[in-house]
């Protein structure tokens, strides 16, 4: 097989796999199992086999590289362009594949390691977590609230809401079971968050580049929404600037937001 470039769309169960030579031309077109891919790749040359970087990609990137072929990532807004309009299906999509890692100025996805894939479903998962929290606090208060009970904000005044509402005398039974459910879910959401806190912070401190980076002043860098950076960067700055407890912002700060807001107007 002549092949060079092979273009694989992943899937669930069917995944359909594109060879081109070196000219761009195709060679094989062919449908494959889950469980028939790693053989398959086993048994041909090494090829450069390329995947749209979308779900599960690091897994078979994984798995490929293992049997000798050299794995990269296309993010899917390169493929996109390259896709047939109005013949939008699994092997359209390897072809769109295939020619988006030709093209010279597209910039391939850094194929993360288990290790790495494993830290950042640690900060995944409290993301998750943190969103459900919120809606478990906001359920409760605004429970509460429809029965005259109130709290000020801040989590840390839910436990006084929970016995305003267990010595309310005007509550039926039926409230007071709810109110009960949704804190002790809270409750449990919140010790998830205090482990998965305590694991982030332990591999940073463990790392010395994060430690050389939570040693940077915060004035230095005040805000990083949509910058991407390598996992010891991501430990640090949110062990730094997200678990840090809440302060005054400093006049670097307040000078770097004004100049933001003014620029978004």
């Amino acid at each position: 097989m002549k092949a060079k470039h092979v273009g694989l769309d992943i899937a669930k169960s069917v995944f359909q796999a594109h060879g081109t030579d070196a000219n761009g031309k195709s060679v094989f077109k062919c449908k494959l199992g889950r469980s028939k891919v790693s053989a398959f790749f086993a048994k041909l040359g090494p090829f450069e086999v390329v995947l749209e970087a979308c779900g599960s990609a690091h897994y078979w990137a994984w798995v490929i590289s293992r049997v000798g072929h050299d794995v990269r990532l296309v993010p899917p807004d390169r493929v996109k362009p390259f896709i047939k309009k109005g013949k939008k299906n699994d092997a359209v999509d390897a072809a769109a594949i295939c020619m988006a890692a030709t093209h010279p100025d597209t910039i391939f996805v850094p194929i993360k390691s288990e290790e790495q894939q494993g830290v950042l479903s640690l900060h995944s998962t409290r993301a998750l977590l943190v969103k459900q929290q919120t809606m478990l606090s906001n359920a409760l208060r605004a429970l509460a609230s429809e029965f005259g009970l109130i709290a000020p904000l801040g989590t840390r005044h839910l436990p006084e809401l929970m016995i305003k509402t267990e010595t309310s005398v005007d509550l039926s039974a039926a409230i007071k079971q709810s109110v009960m459910l949704l804190f002790e879910h809270y409750e449990k959401v919140t010790q998830s968050i205090d482990a998965l806190e305590a694991q982030i912070r332990a591999r940073a401190k463990s790392n010395d580049d994060a430690r050389r980076l939570m040693s940077i002043p915060r004035c230095l860098v005040p805000c990083f929404d949509g910058v991407l950076f390598s996992r010891e960067w991501k430990e640090a700055l949110w062990d730094r600037y997200v678990m840090g407890a809440p302060r005054p912002r400093t006049p670097c700060e307040r000078q770097y937001s004004d100049r933001r807001l003014r620029s978004r107007r």
